[in-house]
């Protein structure tokens, strides 16, 4: 009788099949700590060496795509970070036939009672969709190809659109009912409305339109990113300039209004634009939630369950200016992807809850049936199981900066340094009515920058 339990309590751990046991027992957010702490120190290779590789069939295939092409993206590899990138994206357009989803999602939750949600397919969610298609416009970028780069911020923005025309007002009810008993994450998430308006996608469409005097889809999407982020004071000035540039008189007159009179633009000078981004997106901590289970005989008991949160108070950059020559240009936050990632899952707690209830009154049962069968060798394999796999999922896309910023400001044509902090200083060209865009990279120890002329 205890040979045929402990089969099938080895049967169990067969059936996961999209994980290994490292991933059972150990959530996702510590197998990366060794990768973000070689970025910090600026050691990409080791990065790589030490970043999870997975098959196809793994639950974490396309979480481990996207850390391999930010990790590539951080190399300057951006020709081989692009296959990776695009492989996603094929996979999530794959993923909307419906019955092939449906199939496979149903196998994954079924898995998932017995495990943890780590044995689910990992979807990206919009805001790491609309990164992804960010990072592939500027590796065209990088090779003048605007065009292309065009292509991939339709796609990003299209993430926000169709997430945006969703009814989310179910959504939200479920969510305030079950975050009364979970920790607050006000600090991470502050004014944050959603997981998926991601002002610097659609600041950097407004750019390329821009170069590509597209004016008007420039202004449109210049407008986008200032509602998102109303109170960026080099966004008030885009839309300010395109208004009165375009002769858009009503909104002009409303914007002057509200932000006073537009920067002239003088004859012998061209726009610079600085977009840096900054530390790593936090990663997800461990809860333990206290919920009442009641038996068939209506008996309530409190059963721990596991559920992942943010713990950690926002993110303080260490760089909040730069310097041009006699010029001091602060630096204006347009995206903060901690407060997206806290946001999302805000917003998924309800479904992840519902799971780990079901989760807990699933593995209870397997427990009183190997109890019942196999007695104490029964009873002790499965307590043992199950508090080892009790574990939240942890997941995410960590490889990604914490916080992007802009700083942007008329330069006369000709040779310029800027400066910022302790990094070396970057010397740039001004071509007269053109638009230069310097991309920094700022993660502790490691440093990177791009020149390019839109």
């Amino acid at each position: 009788m205890q040979r045929s339990v402990i089969f099938g309590f080895c049967a169990i751990l067969g059936g996961c099949s999209t994980i290994g046991l490292g991933d059972l027992f150990t959530d996702y957010a510590s197998q990366m700590t060794p990768v973000r702490q070689a970025i910090n120190s600026n050691d990409l290779a080791q990065a790589q060496q030490l970043l999870p590789t997975n098959g196809p069939s793994h639950s974490n295939y396309l979480l481990n795509q996207l850390e391999q092409a930010r990790l590539n993206n951080l190399s300057n590899q951006y020709d081989t970070a692009q296959p990776y990138y695009e492989a996603v994206y094929q996979q999530m357009e794959i993923k909307r036939q419906a019955a092939k989803v449906q199939l496979s999602a149903g196998l994954e939750q079924s898995n998932a009672l017995l495990t943890n949600d780590s044995v689910i397919a990992y979807t990206p969610a919009p805001y790491e969709m609309s990164m992804l298609h960010s990072y592939k416009a500027l590796g065209y970028v990088l090779k003048n190809d605007v065009e292309g780069a065009l292509v991939e911020v339709r796609r990003a923005n299209k993430v926000q659109t169709d997430v945006l025309t969703a009814n989310q007002d179910d959504i939200d009810a479920s969510v305030k009912e079950a975050q009364k008993h979970y920790p607050s994450m006000d600090d991470v998430i502050k004014n944050v409305k959603n997981g998926y308006q991601n002002a610097f996608t659609f600041y950097l469409s407004g750019l390329l339109y821009q170069s590509n005097k597209q004016f008007d889809d420039a202004y449109i999407d210049y407008k986008k990113a200032l509602e998102i982020n109303p109170d960026n004071a080099y966004l008030q000035q885009d839309v300010l300039y395109l208004a009165k540039k375009q002769g858009f008189d009503q909104d002009f007159v409303e914007y002057k209004k509200r932000f006073g009179e537009p920067t002239k633009q003088a004859d012998n000078s061209g726009d610079v634009v600085v977009l840096i981004e900054q530390g790593l997106v936090p990663e997800k901590d461990e809860f333990v939630l206290r919920l009442p289970i009641y038996t068939s005989g209506g008996d309530a008991r409190f059963y721990s369950l596991a559920m992942p949160v943010y713990k950690d108070n926002a993110f303080v950059p260490a760089i909040n200016e730069i310097r041009i020559a006699a010029h001091v240009l602060p630096l204006s936050p347009l995206v903060r992807l901690e407060a997206l990632a806290a946001k999302t899952l805000e917003e998924q707690t309800p479904a992840r809850v519902s799971r780990q209830i079901l989760r807990l009154v699933a593995k209870e049962k397997v427990r009183a049936e190997l109890a019942r069968s196999g007695g104490d060798v029964g009873n002790i394999l499965a307590n043992i199981y199950n508090l080892a796999s009790e574990q939240a999922d942890t997941r995410s896309w960590l490889t990604l900066p914490n916080q992007i910023s802009v700083a942007r400001t008329q330069l006369s044509a000709g040779d310029h340094v800027l400066t910022f902090g302790a990094h070396n200083s970057i010397n740039f060209t001004v071509s007269k009515q053109g638009l230069t865009l310097i991309y920094l990279t700022s993660i502790n120890n490691y440093f990177n920058s791009h020149v390019v002329q839109l």
